[in-house]
């Protein structure tokens, strides 16, 4: 179905838009819902000549904006326009659980504050238990992880982030659990599971950055559980430090601000400040990457 756009009204005549009301009854609610014959009719109409008077006041409105245009080039070029990057309270998250292809819950979502990102998904899981939507993660919390991996492998989170002042998406990945990171604290009162993502958040030639997303658990004394928080953190990777005992390349975990950096960055900024926020970007982890290669260095 192509929906009738009102713009394309008045490139139509009588007879098509007739033909094109009388297809369908969606249709024909169509044209009256957008008052196609109205526009049309309007558009049917001849355009009044202009007069000399009007063609005068174009003219000289025309060069009244060329001047302005050649003034304002004349003048010193103003400084770039500096990168000012938001806070992580200037951004909400749009957040989707989904269980074996099924949706279980999707929102929106507030980081809270503290020094790390991370969002309270208390009220969430409460109005989960209350649907019974999600009985899979009841029974894991409640069962003092019983089979948790391949069930944590079924489990799927997709963030995304919105800039309150221009509505600017970012897609912060999906992330799955890969059946081996989870750490249970001795008491067995709470367990982080963490989930990685399909790609990175950023990339360049030295190094590359990916979001992790970290589900935090909590378990009673009486077995009773429930699903507390999700966490989101940076972390930077890095093929100069593949080797033992990091083969995957980890060099560091980005602070709270570098992660706001990166999503001011990631959601748009002026064009002239892309390059010095780039470059900021690169330089995070250069005396860090190499401070960690000493340390991966076998003597």
């Amino acid at each position: 179905m192509i929906p009738l756009l009102p713009p394309l009204v008045e490139f139509m005549d009588p007879t098509s838009l007739c033909h094109y009301s009388g297809t369908s009854k969606t249709l024909r609610k169509e044209v009256r819902d957008t008052k196609a014959w109205a526009l049309l009719a309007r558009a049917q109409l001849p355009r009044k000549p202009r007069d000399a008077a009007s063609e005068a006041l174009s003219h000289v409105k025309s060069h009244v904006r060329r001047r302005l245009l050649a003034d304002a080039l004349s003048q010193d070029a103003p400084p770039p326009p500096a990168f000012r990057p938001n806070r992580i309270e200037e951004f909400t998250f749009f957040v989707r659980f989904e269980e074996g292809g099924r949706k279980i819950w999707e929102g929106d979502l507030k980081a809270q504050p503290g020094p790390y990102t991370w969002f309270d998904l208390g009220p969430v899981w409460n109005a989960i238990r209350r649907a019974e939507s999600w009985p899979g993660m009841e029974d894991l919390v409640t069962n003092h992880w019983t089979d948790f991996d391949n069930y944590l492998m079924t489990v799927k989170i997709t963030v995304v982030a919105i800039r309150h002042e221009d509505d600017a998406m970012v897609s912060l990945g999906q992330f799955t659990f890969d059946g081996e990171s989870i750490d249970i604290d001795m008491y067995e009162t709470e367990a982080l599971c963490f989930f990685e993502p399909r790609t990175a958040l950023f990339s360049s030639a030295r190094f590359n950055l990916r979001l992790l997303a970290t589900l935090v658990m909590a378990l009673d004394a009486e077995g009773h559980g429930s699903v507390n928080a999700l966490r989101l953190k940076v972390t930077h990777y890095s093929e100069l430090v593949v080797r033992w005992p990091e083969p995957d390349g980890f060099v560091d975990i980005c602070t709270k601000s570098q992660l706001e950096y990166l999503l001011s960055y990631l959601a748009g900024t002026h064009h002239l400040a892309r390059a010095p926020a780039l470059a900021t970007i690169e330089s995070w982890h250069g005396k860090r990457l190499f401070e960690r290669i000493e340390e991966l260095r076998i003597p």
